[in-house]
């Protein structure tokens, strides 16, 4: 089947999202713009997925469960699953190596872990917008094993790209990798290139997506989709 998938979206829980970005909000402005599947992912913290999962289930929305993980070198990761508790036991793990630093709501934003409809039940107490403490050529193989989607976030991107931050595109075994303008052919036929919205305000969902061809939305099947897109 035809699909077109944004699979970089964050809830309120991120600082830097809107409050308003409630799993229900999300999901509506998915389904108005037509998206096929999407996938919430925010910065190193999973809080939200289960009133994610509950919000897409209701609408009937197809989803994967991730976040953003940041690396000791402050590279933004996509770690994207098929399965809920697979992405809450990895995304546990990753909020476990962030530095011990409070968030500072008046500086950086609250970090509310919401219900489906948006009710605050609490907060994210860790900075979220910090780096952990693995880096990136751990993490990428990390996450691969655990059984995730692994595509470096916004690689053109002058910040949290890997470009930028590492100087190259380390030879690594991504899924794809996501970019946001124009892409070296030579990246483009090595690894398959995504755009998804990276969106924090609801008028962003699916201002850049990608459309691919797929029997299913689980991670074998969206990993062999994303081969069709390499550059020939």
């Amino acid at each position: 089947m035809n699909a077109f998938i944004d699979f970089h979206i964050h809830s309120c829980l991120s600082p830097c999202a809107a409050l308003e970005m409630s799993p229900r909000t999300i999901v509506a402005r998915a389904k108005a713009a037509r998206l096929d599947c999407i996938a919430l992912t925010d910065h190193s913290c999973v809080e939200n997925l289960p009133a994610f999962q509950q919000a897409c289930a209701e609408a009937g929305m197809a989803c994967l469960y991730g976040l953003e993980a940041s690396t000791a070198e402050e590279v933004h990761v996509l770690c994207l699953f098929d399965n809920l508790k697979l992405a809450l036991d990895f995304g546990h793990m990753i909020y476990s190596h962030l530095p011990d630093q409070p968030n500072d709501p008046e500086l950086f934003g609250e970090q509310p872990i919401v219900t489906v409809d948006g009710k605050v039940t609490g907060f994210a107490g860790k900075l979220l917008i910090n780096g952990t403490d693995i880096s990136f050529f751990d993490l990428v193989p990390m996450a691969l094993e655990a059984g995730a989607l692994c595509i470096p976030s916004h690689i053109d991107r002058a910040m949290c790209g890997a470009i930028s931050h590492l100087g190259f595109l380390p030879g690594l075994p991504y899924d794809a990798v996501e970019a946001v303008g124009a892409v070296d052919p030579e990246i483009a036929s090595r690894w398959p290139v995504v755009r998804f919205s990276d969106s924090h305000h609801p008028d962003q969902i699916a201002r850049r997506f990608t459309e691919i061809e797929t029997e299913a939305f689980t991670v074998p099947a969206l990993r062999e989709a994303f081969r069709g897109l390499l550059l020939k």
